[in-house]
């Protein structure tokens, strides 16, 4: 038993007494791998996964921008320039994957998983860049009066980049889609694929004599980027934030351990995420001395555990509920 007035701090990776040592629990029916993003899911990691669609991409991007300045046509050239931003951000994805498998060492206490996040924010402003030069281009060309393309070139070119661009989106899905570096180069992909869909619908239109397709679909898909960009980029600056991850309910958290028995006060409560998607916890609880410190932080370790799927939870057990000492210092 502690001695009254004791600090006590305890992981979430120490289990109580007697209890298994389990790495793929099922909680109320989430499953966890705690492959911390660069696990096997479906037989592909996540940087097989990213090799595969770089290589693909960049095989490719030399294809379109030849074809596409050949042709003079901006559907081609502007998927062409945003598969430059595409083969970019998959080696930016590909290597924050590495750097994100680095085992933490008194250095790098949380390890390197963050860099994945990182990517992630690189990848969206890269959209957005991308998006922002399609559309330039794009209201020149209409009002400069849109220019006769030809459209059959056009048309076998967005085909062959629309199957590479759905393989190397199934490549990245197949690994691991909840991961937020991988849903970056995935927001890419499919924003690849889209401007293929884009090419080839210019191309029919313009084979039809509808030259000003190719800058109107153009507009359109720059908006559907821009939209996935705007998803990613989110999600990356709510991590690098330190906000909960998304769907956590703090309140419901702080309710339960307020009513554990031998808790008469809770204070400093902090809930934040490394990639997006595991929580990470720490809580002051303050005893009323009815249960020993011990026992108390294994119960506030289970509850948060079993109930609200945290893996890492750090846990201070005090007897006067003094505050941290640094001002505005969590939840109460």
């Amino acid at each position: 038993m502690a001695r009254p007035g004791a600090r006590v701090t305890a992981h979430d990776h120490d289990h109580p007494p007697g209890a298994p040592h389990r790495h793929d629990d099922d909680h109320h029916g989430h499953g966890h791998g705690h492959d911390h993003g660069h696990g096997h899911t479906h037989g592909l990691t996540t940087t097989r996964a990213l090799t595969v669609a770089l290589v693909l991409n960049g095989g490719f991007l030399g294809i379109e921008a030849g074809v596409g300045w050949w042709t003079g046509s901006l559907a081609l050239l502007s998927d062409a320039l945003h598969m430059v931003s595409d083969v970019g951000s998959l080696v930016l994805a590909l290597g924050a994957a590495r750097l994100a498998q680095r085992a933490a060492d008194a250095k790098v206490t949380f390890g390197l998983r963050r860099f994945e996040t990182l990517g992630a924010l690189a990848n969206g402003v890269a959209l957005f860049a991308a998006v922002g030069f399609i559309a330039h281009e794009a209201v020149s060309r209409l009002m400069a009066g849109p220019a006769e393309i030809a459209g059959l070139p056009v048309l076998i070119v967005g085909f062959i980049g629309l199957v590479i661009n759905v393989g190397s989106a199934v490549a990245l899905a197949r690994s691991d889609h909840g991961n937020l570096n991988i849903r970056g180069a995935l927001a890419h992909m499919i924003a690849d694929a889209l401007g293929s869909v884009g090419a080839m619908a210019a191309a029919v239109c313009m084979m039809w004599g509808y030259p000003a397709a190719d800058p109107i679909i153009s507009l359109l898909l720059a908006g559907v980027v821009a939209w996935g960009a705007w998803s990613v980029t989110r999600e990356a600056s709510s991590v690098l934030l330190q906000l909960p991850p998304p769907g956590f309910d703090v309140n419901a958290l702080l309710a339960d351990l307020r009513g554990l028995r031998g808790v008469r006060g809770v204070h400093d409560v902090h809930v934040w995420t490394l990639d997006g998607r595991e929580p990470i916890v720490t809580a002051h609880l303050v005893s009323d001395g009815e249960v020993d410190h011990d026992t108390l932080v294994a119960s506030a370790r289970t509850l948060a555990h079993d109930k609200h799927d945290v893996d890492h939870g750090t846990f201070q057990v005090e007897s006067d509920g003094s505050d941290c000492g640094l001002g505005a210092c969590g939840v109460h």
